[in-house]
């Protein structure tokens, strides 16, 4: 678990469990390795923002992005979305691709798309592939802050 991540959730009183496993990149990964109930699992996708920051948006794993309407929500052109570059999300948030947790780390942006809410627990990265958190959804939703919205094109 990422240092940042951990101390993020603990700051905000999360009551939360991380789940160790052999590293994971993809949601194919995730169905095989994790013991977990697939429709829980949440995947970030993290993007650069016009302000130099990052975004991070969290789908239902099985769900797609509609690129479209994120650019419309963090209020850029969709030619100008582009997702972020491992370099810059591990150097600002200390996270690693397969290990994205949605959470406002260091001023992060967050966007959920409103299918995540229908889930009552959520399984999703701890900024580490090899380690999964699993927490509440009102306990994430209250850490996240995010702003919800559509932001996918169901599976």
């Amino acid at each position: 678990m990422s240092p940042l991540v951990k101390e993020f959730l603990e700051t905000a009183g999360a009551v939360f469990s991380v789940h160790n496993h052999a590293p994971l990149i993809s949601f194919d990964d995730a169905r095989e390795i994790l013991p977990h109930d697939p429709e829980d699992m949440v995947k970030g996708l993290t993007f650069s923002h016009s302000d130099g920051g990052l975004a991070i948006v969290a789908l239902r794993a099985k769900d797609k992005a509609d690129y479209k309407k994120i650019a419309d929500a963090l209020g850029m052109r969709r030619a100008d979305l582009k997702m972020a570059e491992p370099a810059d999300v591990a150097r600002k948030v200390d996270m690693e691709i397969g290990g994205i947790v949605p959470l406002p780390i260091n001023g992060t942006r967050v966007l959920i798309d409103r299918a995540v809410l229908e889930r009552d627990e959520i399984v999703c990265g701890t900024g580490r592939n090899t380690a999964t958190l699993v927490i509440s959804r009102d306990e994430w939703l209250r850490a996240a802050q995010g702003e919800i919205g559509d932001f996918s094109k169901q599976a």
